[in-house]
């Protein structure tokens, strides 16, 4: 199916979800928090709750040094390269520059206001304050960037160009540097009692298309089954849903697919493994199919699926997938 029909009907779905600029958006995989000073302090749980509308983690954590300690806690987000983003469309869940994933922190019930650095990079070195001269954006979120660039003055283009940072042959800008975004704050962490954190924050949530003369096998061919773990069971399920679809929609016939990224190796940068870990996935409509790689799965509602594990060490991040059907509207 072309992008033209693909936008076309993206444009039909804006009143039921996210917009999807021509076949696909990216996700964008945020994750956990990560301790930049010591080893002495352990999470002992974390409650990790994932939605296309939120994520909200709660963690306990332990000071196992026998004193109070006082150090940086950091909340990274995604590294953004604006090489790869320049042909990738990003859903933003706000249009605020300085929060562009609404973060919120909480700690012992209490909200934290933490610091906000911004950062570029271009082939390992710290090209920030090259880029606040020039009255470059930085890149995050990604609202604006190619007009701003356009409004450089040509002197800065000239420049940038020189250090092959960016390319301003064509109709539209290229840059090639690195967006580092990371939200930090001192934190100390008591040792004769457990530190209750919790934070949210809206996803970037990726989307396509699954179609059925494309599904399965033109999906085998890339990581799609391996990213997501998908069964015989579910891909039989997603096989009979584009069926149906069939019967509604001209063929062939579409699913939406949303993707949902986790950076759950986060978890490792603490002391020792987690104690209790709960993973709660929601796929928000019960007639949705949800497919993530964990085991021990059990489902708990209609639209919810649980894991629970004990002393779980995190080696690798976390893909979801939920496919549903498209909106009365773009029938």
């Amino acid at each position: 199916m072309s992008r033209h029909v693909l936008a076309a009907l993206a444009a039909t779905m804006t009143i039921t979800a996210p917009a999807l600029a021509n076949d696909s958006t990216a996700a964008l995989g945020a994750g956990g928090l990560t301790l930049t000073q010591t080893a002495d302090i352990r999470m002992a749980s974390e409650d990790l709750f994932i939605s296309k509308a939120e994520i909200h983690v709660q963690y306990s954590f332990v000071n196992e040094s026998g004193h109070p300690i006082t150090t940086r806690v950091a909340f990274p987000l995604p590294d953004l390269d604006m090489g790869e983003m320049g042909d990738v469309d990003l859903n933003w869940p706000t249009d605020n520059p300085s929060n562009a994933l609404n973060f919120v922190v909480k700690v012992d019930g209490r909200e934290v206001h933490p610091t906000l650095e911004k950062k570029a990079f271009f082939k390992g070195e710290d090209v920030t304050e090259l880029l606040t001269r020039l009255g470059a954006p930085l890149g995050y979120p990604q609202h604006g960037f190619e007009e701003a660039l356009k409004a450089l003055s040509p002197s800065a283009k000239q420049e940038l160009t020189r250090r092959g940072m960016a390319d301003f042959v064509g109709d539209y800008p290229h840059a090639l540097w690195v967006a580092k975004e990371t939200f930090h704050w001192e934190q100390t962490f008591p040792s004769d009692r457990p530190l209750s954190v919790e934070h949210t924050y809206k996803p970037v949530v990726g989307g396509s298309f699954l179609a059925q003369n494309e599904f399965p096998d033109l999906f085998r061919k890339s990581d799609y089954f391996q990213n997501f773990c998908i069964d015989k069971p579910t891909e039989a399920a997603i096989a009979q849903r584009l069926k149906r679809a069939a019967k509604r929609i001209n063929p062939p016939g579409l699913l939406l697919a949303w993707y949902i990224d986790y950076v759950l190796t986060t978890g490792a940068n603490w002391k020792g493994p987690i104690g209790q870990f709960r993973l709660t996935v929601d796929k928000e409509k019960a007639d949705n199919i949800v497919s993530f790689c964990m085991d021990n799965v059990h489902k708990i509602s209609p639209t919810r699926f649980q894991v629970e594990l004990r002393d779980f060490e995190p080696t690798k991040d976390l893909h979801i997938l939920i496919a549903e059907d498209m909106p009365p509207e773009a029938n």
